[in-house]
């Protein structure tokens, strides 16, 4: 019982700093210290790069694990109480980000979504979009960030504790960072498919979620994701009844997204979250009971 409520503690007071404060400070943040070491190894990338495709796979593979390993070192930082509670505590609030896709997604509709602001939350070039495409990147980025930033890392804390949402994020970076085609094709292979293997569970529990707004959205998310763990978007897309569309890498059937289509998806997000909350307690409550 003493357990559960620590861990539910953690758990709640870590959202509420999510919600008070969205991020810490950005040369507080433990992403940023995973980012520094991703670029040290990016430094040296090209030395490899001349190389075989095998070499620089397991290149990234050592990249990836010397960036996980320093995550667990992280949560495992020999601490008394109450400073491992606080830490463990900062940790998890630096592991979901609930606020600030709601504030990137709101800042995009006070701008009418000026590309600058729209190319914040996603990969694309935003200066070749047009009006529905910009609001079709603004609706995607929510859709699939809500795996990515709020049910994925509380589905691993509830799981394994901090360790588990903090290795969740780091994973998460990498992948954001080297696990793209193009240069870094073999290089970013192994993050790319370790993200894939980390939220495929999650993004297939946030489908069951999307049924509690509109029935049918599993099965159409499971029959049209636009990559693997893509589903979330397409179940986006069928819920609000809108055309979701990356030119050149897929399209979505529905009529063009609207100014007030992204607002219903932002609404569509918190109510998400707070589902996602409540689950996380569950899965909690029965890992420390059972």
């Amino acid at each position: 019982m003493q357990d559960f409520a620590l861990e539910f503690s953690l758990l709640i007071l870590a959202v509420s700093f999510d919600l008070l404060f969205a991020e810490p400070p950005l040369l507080l943040h433990p992403v940023f210290w995973f980012s520094r070491i991703l670029e040290l190894f990016r430094r040296f990338f090209s030395a490899v790069e001349r190389r075989s495709a095998a070499l620089q796979f397991v290149y990234g593979v050592i990249t990836v694990l010397a960036v996980l390993t320093f995550a667990l070192l992280l949560s495992a930082i020999p601490l008394s109480q109450p400073f491992t509670f606080a830490w463990h505590l900062y940790l998890l609030f630096s592991s979901i980000s609930i606020k600030s896709m709601i504030q990137h997604a709101e800042n995009c509709l006070r701008t009418n979504f000026d590309p600058r602001e729209v190319q914040k939350i996603v990969s694309r070039d935003t200066t070749k979009l047009n009006g529905p495409q910009l609001r079709s990147a603004v609706i995607e980025s929510t859709a699939e960030n809500y795996v990515d930033g709020v049910l994925s890392p509380l589905f691993y804390f509830s799981l394994f504790g901090v360790p588990g949402a903090i290795v969740y994020r780091a994973i998460n970076l990498c992948d954001s960072m080297i696990g793209y085609r193009g240069r870094y094709e073999y290089f970013g292979k192994f993050a790319a498919r370790l993200d894939d293997a980390a939220n495929y569970i999650p993004a297939r529990i946030a489908l069951l979620f999307f049924e509690f707004f509109r029935r049918g959205a599993f099965s159409y998310g499971l029959k049209n994701k636009v990559k693997l763990n893509g589903c979330t978007i397409s179940a986006m897309s069928y819920v609000l009844g809108v055309k979701l569309e990356k030119p050149g890498y897929y399209s979505l059937p529905g009529r063009d997204p609207k100014e007030e289509d992204v607002q219903k998806a932002i609404g569509i997000f918190k109510r998400l979250s707070f589902l996602a909350i409540l689950f996380a307690c569950l899965i909690l409550a029965i890992r420390i009971f059972l």
